[in-house]
């Protein structure tokens, strides 16, 4: 499987989520700044280059849930930080079922509020993947 077809499927799995309403990968700060982006945004950052041990190849990705607050005083901000980690769980959760792999290393999560075209919060994880080396995915 390819850095790509990972990032694909990461993406598919995202908008079958109830919040997720756009996908992304690249640059963030370029993406968010487009105001015609749907929000709530999945979105993936490449974190390190993919290795393969031992017929496992290995994919370290930055994955983000972004969604828009209220002004601070009065915010959403913990209902973000909270949905944003059940759906970057769940996204993990199905891709790795579907595609019989692990994670591979430390998850962790960070949340954060930050100014993009919007007043926006969300949470994010560095995760990676560890997939068999003979998995394909049909185009």
């Amino acid at each position: 499987m390819t850095l790509k077809q990972v990032v694909t499927e990461l993406q598919k799995i995202a908008l079958t989520q109830r919040n997720v309403r756009s996908t992304g990968y690249g640059d963030i700060y370029l993406f968010m700044s487009n105001p015609s982006v749907k929000w709530d945004v999945f979105y993936v950052t490449t974190a390190d280059n993919s290795t393969s041990v031992e017929g496992l190849d290995r994919y370290t990705l930055t994955c983000f849930y972004i969604s828009r607050i209220q002004d601070l005083e009065s915010s959403n901000q913990l209902q973000v930080h909270s949905v944003g980690k059940e759906v970057l769980d769940n996204i993990a959760r199905i891709f790795c079922e579907k595609y019989d792999c692990d994670i591979y290393g430390t998850t962790y999560y960070t949340f954060f509020n930050q100014r993009f075209e919007d007043l926006a919060a969300g949470c994010y994880m560095q995760i990676t993947f560890e997939i068999p080396a003979s998995t394909c995915i049909d185009e």
